[in-house]
């Protein structure tokens, strides 16, 4: 018997026939969240950035009066802490936006397939893939993040970052997990 005879496990003749393990796998029901207690620590540091940024307006404030006594020296520094300020309030922000977009997303993983829920509460994106219609998982770094996504198909796609889950390879894996897929990197 020659190695050729055999189907190749992505072969059509293979395509409808699943292991028993991925079979066990997709009977399990697993939704993935992103974590409460580091959504927690983002909004405290959010909230510690705007008290730095508070104080040292108060700080480039205090710099400044009395006006008889500034100097170059004091006038530099307060325009140092005025920058500081500026940052903090900035740093502030951008936590907080990411931080309340990675509230609401998450994957549901049952039987009939994958669920994502992506998106914000006001604009929710939400797409279901049945287990059999997934073709292709793909890994790409873009800029600073890790990038997956999920093709169906039928050419539907999720695509999630690491600015929506703190750790999308586990959503990726666990897809990847229960499709008997590889996760191709491009």
């Amino acid at each position: 018997m020659d190695a050729s005879e055999f189907p190749s496990p992505n072969s059509d003749e293979m395509r409808g026939i699943v292991p028993a393990e991925i079979e066990a796998s997709r009977a399990r029901v697993e939704e993935v969240h992103n974590s409460r207690i580091l959504l927690a620590t983002f909004f405290l540091l959010t909230l510690c950035a705007g008290f730095i940024a508070i104080c040292s307006v108060l700080v480039a404030v205090w710099e400044l009066f009395p006006i008889g006594a500034l100097t170059l020296a004091r006038g530099i520094g307060a325009a140092q802490w005025a920058f500081s300020a500026l940052f903090f309030a900035y740093m502030g922000t951008v936590v907080w936006k990411m931080a309340s977009n990675m509230t609401h997303p998450f994957v549901r993983l049952d039987s009939s397939g994958v669920q994502f829920h992506l998106g914000t509460k006001k604009a929710p994106i939400q797409l279901s893939l049945p287990w059999d219609k997934v073709a292709v998982i793909q890994q790409q770094r873009v800029g600073n993040a890790r990038q997956f996504t999920v093709q169906a198909s039928d050419g539907s796609y999720a695509r999630f970052t690491s600015y929506t889950f703190f750790r999308p390879k586990k959503v990726a894996r666990l897809i990847a997990e229960r499709t008997g897929l590889v996760i191709q990197k491009s």
